[in-house]
């Protein structure tokens, strides 16, 4: 199910906000803000642990946690993904998209939303394609010191009735659409580098399937930590980096193995394996029984 197979039902056509005010999340302390020179709308709630399903409004929706530090699973109708979401992890939700979530703990959370097409109206050249410019943030929890900033004056002037709150406004909404627009670009650049930095992590696995390669090693290469190389690389490659490498020396042993120029234990220790037992084991692991001769 792709992300808009609910959008394909029917088109939606409630708004976020009033979907919030009259759905299970009614029973949650929130206080809403719009304002007459503005089309955008904002609330903050004190949600419990909950697994509510958002529906597929007409809005973008900008999800800013003030306070949280629970384990939340959410699903845009392309499998479940899940972690901890903490203080200023942003979800952005594209309008017609239906999202589950499962919250386990209490979490004071900002929205903001405005209906599809607003952004382009603000610039017709920069969001010709709203969801195509912002793509880069959408599906995945994400910081930016700025875009929060810009969240917090757009709640803040909401709240405003004088004179010049048509103009404060008006700042704060071109700041929102411009710290997004700058948002993706950077996550789609980090983007762009990660495959270039894993690709190259590929090759020198591939030069070097006879040594000992350590996570550390290859992290190094990719000039990531640990942790992010690690998950980058499941997340490019499908596997970890310790099970392609050993699918890697499997495929290179069984070739060795067919070609028939060298001894069983010359293979093994040039593929890279501890032992000629340990190679047997992967083979049947990987390749399934095959004799070996």
């Amino acid at each position: 199910m792709t992300m808009h197979a609910i959008a394909s039902l029917g088109r939606p056509r409630r708004s976020f906000a009033e979907f919030y005010r009259s759905s299970a999340y009614s029973q949650f302390p929130q206080e809403h803000r719009t304002h007459f020179w503005s089309q955008f709308h904002g609330f903050v709630v004190d949600q419990q642990p909950h697994d509510f399903t958002d529906i597929a409004s007409t809005d973008w929706v900008l999800g800013l946690p003030l306070k949280a530090a629970c384990p939340t699973r959410f699903d845009y109708g392309d499998g479940w993904r899940q972690r901890p979401r903490s203080r200023g992890d942003f979800l952005l939700v594209p309008p017609g998209t239906e999202v589950r979530y499962e919250i386990a703990g209490p979490t004071r959370l900002l929205v903001l939303t405005w209906s599809g097409g607003l952004l382009t109206d603000l610039d017709d050249e920069l969001f010709a394609d709203e969801e195509a410019a912002l793509r880069p943030l959408i599906g995945h929890y994400f910081k930016n010191n700025g875009l929060e900033a810009a969240c917090r004056s757009l709640w803040m002037e909401l709240a405003r009735t004088d004179d010049a709150s048509r103009l404060f406004l008006d700042s704060a909404v071109t700041h929102l659409a411009g710290s997004l627009l700058r948002c993706a670009a950077r996550h789609r650049e980090r983007s762009t580098y990660r495959r270039i930095e894993i690709r190259r992590v590929l090759a020198y696995i591939e030069d070097n399937l006879g040594k000992d390669l350590s996570l550390t090693e290859l992290s190094g290469i990719a000039g990531l930590s640990l942790f992010h190389f690690a998950r980058e690389f499941q997340a490019q490659v499908g596997v970890s980096p310790y099970r392609y490498i050993q699918q890697r020396r499997t495929g290179q042993a069984l070739r060795l193995i067919e070609a028939k120029q060298l001894p069983i234990e010359e293979i093994a220790r040039r593929c890279g394996f501890a032992s000629l037992r340990s190679m047997r084991a992967q083979i049947r692991r990987h390749a399934g029984a095959r004799t070996m001769s």
